[in-house]
């Protein structure tokens, strides 16, 4: 469902398994959010930023269609604030400082995750790597994502 403001944060959920993108829908949407999404790609979600701009995004590690990194940058780009669900799944150490859920999760400690960042002005982090970016400087790998870079 592509929910509208109507004085609701919106969030973006990214989670390519119906069952549990339908489940934090419904949390959500509970908790007073409106949501976007649920998406299973990357690539679908990313598209969905400018339509529908997120306060806040879930985003699980392993999409369809390849890892979340690339979304991931383009939230922390625009000043985002986001979750990850990492399951088993590497999360790279450029976002070590993402909260990161393990697959069975509370949807309580969720919310509590959206209203935190959500609630606070000027929450949002800056990709840290943003600077050497714009200066076009080099980056490694192990400090950001490929994305990162464009």
């Amino acid at each position: 469902m592509d929910g509208g403001r109507e004085g609701r944060p919106v969030v973006l959920v990214a989670e390519p398994q119906a069952l549990p993108g339908m489940w934090l829908e419904d949390v959500l949407a509970d908790a007073g959010c409106a949501v976007s999404g649920p998406y299973a790609t990357c690539q679908d979600a990313a598209e969905s930023l400018d339509e529908t701009p997120p306060d806040f995004a879930v985003v699980s590690v392993d999409l369809n269609q390849g890892p979340c990194f690339p979304l991931a940058c383009a939230l922390r780009r625009r000043g985002v604030p986001f979750a990850l669900i990492s399951g088993n799944a590497r999360v790279l150490d450029a976002f070590s400082d993402v909260p990161r859920f393990d697959r069975l999760f509370d949807a309580r400690d969720m919310v509590s995750a959206v209203a935190a960042r959500c609630a606070v002005p000027g929450c949002p982090r800056a990709c840290p790597m943003l600077g050497r970016i714009a200066a076009g400087e080099a980056v490694a790998l192990d400090q950001c994502p490929t994305a990162c870079r464009a």
